[in-house]
């Protein structure tokens, strides 16, 4: 064999072989290519659905957006709403708070007024007080002084009756004695009308009784209420006998004489043994 025919079978056998491994090459690139173009077209129709998806979800996202979109646009109308109520009441509580920052003003100034009222009233019942206490002062000294005063018209008036009955009883007797001309005569006709005159004026007393209210002294003086009054005929300067269980107490000359009640003054041994309930009479 000719080097030349060598040379055409190594050639030969080196395309061959170069021919078998394109064409392997070939065939495991279009596997590849194949299986790449099966796995792009999953892909692409995974990527289609998942599009599909977004697109669904894309959709109820504006749905759901526009949705909220409508109810935060009515939130914020009703928000609106509201904060224009709200200032509209701020406003009338502005308003109102003015009114009350007024009247709080008047009723502080009225307070201060009160107040300085409240002050001169206060300083007024003091000064009143005061002169309550210098009436009552002056009252007491006045009841003591009428006190006074009544005892001493009392045993003035009651000298005077025995006076007075003295010079009739010698007038009477004086006269009887000229009548009669005798010194026995006339004596003894004095003597039967003075016990006469004697016993007239203790049937002339009424039998007034009563019991003893309270006593109080008054400047050193003991006095005491009755229970009987001008009502029962009682008359000032009248004396009542101060009686417990039949025991003799003391006198009482009265002072002032009212409807129901009395006031004299207290004398006699036992007196410190009167007080409320103790009876009193005119006759023992």
């Amino acid at each position: 064999m000719s080097p030349l025919t060598k040379l055409f079978v190594v050639l030969q056998v080196i395309l061959s072989i170069a021919l078998t491994a394109a064409t392997i090459v070939y065939v495991s690139k279009e596997d590849v290519q194949l299986n790449t173009l099966r796995r792009t077209e999953q892909e692409l129709t995974a990527a289609e659905t998942q599009l599909a998806a977004a697109n669904s979800a894309r959709a109820a996202a504006e749905a759901n957006l526009t949705a909220v979109q409508s109810q935060a646009s009515q939130q914020l109308t009703a928000a609106n709403a509201a904060v224009t109520g709200a200032q509209q009441q701020i406003a009338d509580l502005n308003v109102q708070l003015a009114k009350a920052s007024a009247t709080g003003a008047q009723q502080a100034l009225d307070i201060s007024r009160l107040t300085e009222g409240l002050k001169a009233s206060q300083d007024t019942t003091a000064q009143l007080n005061q002169t309550v206490a210098q009436l009552r002062e002056s009252s007491d000294k006045a009841v003591r002084q009428s006190a006074e005063m009544s005892a001493t018209i009392s045993d003035l008036t009651n000298r005077l009756d025995v006076a007075e009955r003295e010079r009739r009883n010698f007038a009477e007797q004086l006269a009887e004695i000229q009548q009669a001309g005798g010194g026995q005569r006339g004596t003894a006709s004095a003597g039967n009308n003075a016990a006469a005159m004697t016993a007239g004026a203790v049937q002339n007393v009424p039998n007034i009784k009563g019991v003893v209210r309270d006593r109080r002294n008054i400047a050193g003086v003991e006095y005491a209420t009755i229970s009987v009054g001008s009502a029962d005929n009682v008359t000032r300067g009248m004396q009542f006998k101060i009686v417990q269980n039949g025991e003799f107490l003391g006198t009482l000359t009265v002072d002032t004489v009212e409807l129901q009640e009395s006031t004299g003054r207290l004398e006699g041994p036992k007196i410190a043994r009167v007080g409320p309930g103790t009876n009193v009479q005119t006759q023992y």
